[in-house]
């Protein structure tokens, strides 16, 4: 039986932009594992395989169980499938590698994006499946297959709706990243409060939902045709047979080895650790391939230090260490050569899709600040320390974005004596401490653009714009995190994997983030898109699995 990683309770994210105050929030907080280091081929340890994964050859079997459908994964994608496919009284098994259904990320995240729903008609906000299709089918530039993407989204109201049908609590939210369309509905029902009614549901209709079940091999037949799937379930290796099998196991968060070889780097995992691509690595490993495009769902909540270990948030939703917020104000950013490289105004507007991948990019990034700006922005709070911009929509009445005066003292002492942090008197000590060669020399640039109201490098908006010019000086070091991943195995736009020649593998589908032609790089504007779109795939998926067996 594979280790349960992450089970314990902990408080279920909700993105911040609107300045909602944060609820839920669990007394003691658990610190997620981090992603799991895997050897070189030759070394990989037993149970899991040269990626990292868990994913493994098929073993001699003790026990077979039959179905019709299996889903493997219980996140949104897989609850959504299991839900619809028994609506057609299908014969459907879902396997669940944790200990129960409200590990995933689906139980803890905000909440989908998700259009044409019962709670737009009501507040009169209706945004129609059109309007959504071409919003984001525009901001992939043609780089996700377009019918799989609509066929997607048109499952996102239904989901919606049956949600509030079982009694699952949500709200609509506002527009803080000015789409121009309110799409987000943030769950206020959480762990299994969130999940159990949909599990509930799939039993009352004669499905079968099991949890601990540890699936890590895909079945074929001599032709290559998909027959189930493989698993470790209380100890016994069983084979469970279906008709159609559906992997959607919730991307790679948790898996470091993955995440260098798409991204060149290694991500903080905020997510749920148990998803390790293993879902991915079966696919590959029955004939299925990779899509192009691979991003990562950033931290909203600012970043993370190369010396954090454990869970980085508090119970209240702050940052254990109010330094690590400083990632999304918009100041003056520098890479390992001590040069700029991004605009910061729009890490500040948009934190879980830009910000996430240039920081990823990166590697590495500090932020350099005067003492007129960090106690500036002490005293006031970023936003009323800028003047209020109307332009920076996210940052308005949100207190992430105002550090704690009563803290700051014992926070930057703890980020000096862990290495990520400095006080200097000059911009030289903060460059020979972090080999930042560059660094004078893009200060300099840096404030004359701070002089002349205009960024002539990256162009970023002015109201960001502040010198760094007054001893004593600052610095902070922040590495990539991120709350789980996008992209994966390549589909056709019925959700079957396809092989290296675009041709359906038979039997199998994937959904959810395991799903690599639904995403974009970077991810989505619109908050939401990520679950909103495994939502929306595992209902379009069981549609299609329930006309193939001709329901």
């Amino acid at each position: 039986m594979s280790e349960m990683i992450d089970s314990a309770p902990r408080p279920t994210r909700r993105a911040f932009v609107t300045g909602i105050a944060a609820v839920g929030a669990a007394a003691a907080v658990a610190r997620p594992a981090l992603a799991k280091e895997a050897s070189a081929p030759a070394d990989a340890p037993e149970g899991f395989d040269a990626h990292g994964s868990s994913a493994r050859p098929v073993a001699e079997v003790a026990e077979t169980r039959k179905y019709q459908v299996v889903v493997v994964g219980a996140g949104a994608a897989g609850l959504m499938a299991a839900d619809h496919l028994a609506d057609y009284g299908l014969d459907v098994c879902l396997l669940e590698k944790g200990s129960s259904t409200s590990v995933s990320n689906f139980s803890l995240c905000g909440g989908p994006n998700a259009c044409e729903t019962r709670l737009q008609e009501q507040e009169g906000e209706w945004v129609s499946l059109k309007q959504m299709y071409q919003y984001m089918y525009g901001f992939s530039n043609g780089s996700v297959n377009a019918g799989l993407l609509k066929s997607v989204l048109a499952g996102t109201g239904p989901c919606i709706n049956r949600m509030l049908d079982l009694g699952i609590e949500m709200e609509l939210w506002g527009d803080p990243y000015g789409t121009g369309f309110r799409g987000r509905h943030y769950l206020i029902s959480e762990g299994e409060e969130r999940t159990q009614p949909i599990v509930d549901d799939i039993v009352s209709k004669g499905g079968t939902v099991v949890t601990s079940a540890d699936v890590y091999a895909i079945l074929r037949d001599d032709d290559g045709t998909v027959t189930g799937v493989q698993a470790d379930i209380d100890g016994v290796v069983t084979d469970v047979t279906a008709d159609a099998t559906i992997v959607c196991t919730g991307g790679f968060i948790g898996n470091s080895t993955m995440q260098r070889e798409r991204f060149n780097t290694t991500v903080f995992p905020l997510g749920n650790t148990v998803s390790d691509g293993t879902g991915i690595q079966m696919v590959l490993n029955a004939g299925g391939v990779l899509d192009r495009q691979f991003s990562v769902l950033g931290n909203e909540c600012g970043a993370v230090s190369p010396a954090t270990t454990g869970w980085p948030f508090t119970a209240e939703w702050k940052n254990v260490n109010e330094h690590l917020g400083y990632w999304l104000f918009g100041g003056l950013f520098v890479d390992a050569t001590g040069r700029r490289f991004c605009d910061e105004g729009r890490v500040a507007q948009l934190p879980l899709a830009y910000g996430g991948e240039v920081l990823t990019r990166a590697g590495h990034a500090w932020v350099v600040m005067d003492s007129d700006y960090y106690e500036g922005v002490q005293d006031k709070g970023i936003w009323e320390f800028l003047g209020k911009p109307e332009s920076w929509t996210a940052g308005e009445e949100n207190s992430f974005y105002s550090p704690d005066p009563a803290v700051a003292e014992e926070h930057l002492q703890q980020a000096i004596d862990e290495g990520w942090g400095m006080q200097a008197d000059t911009i030289d000590e903060i460059a020979e401490k972090f080999g930042l060669d560059q660094l004078s020399e893009t200060i300099e640039a840096y404030n004359s653009y701070c002089d002349s109201g205009e960024d002539a490098e990256f162009y970023k908006d002015p109201a960001f714009l502040k010198p760094v010019a007054k001893a004593p000086f600052y610095a902070f070091e922040y590495v990539p995190s991120a709350w789980g991943t996008n992209g994966g195995v390549k589909v056709d736009s019925c959700l079957r994997a396809v092989d290296e020649e675009n041709v359906a593998i038979p039997g199998l589908y994937v959904a959810g983030v395991d799903c690599g032609s639904m995403y974009t790089q970077p991810y989505y504007t619109n908050p939401g898109a990520s679950v909103g779109n495994a939502m929306g795939s595992g209902w379009a998926v069981a549609e299609q699995v329930a006309a193939q067996l001709g329901k």
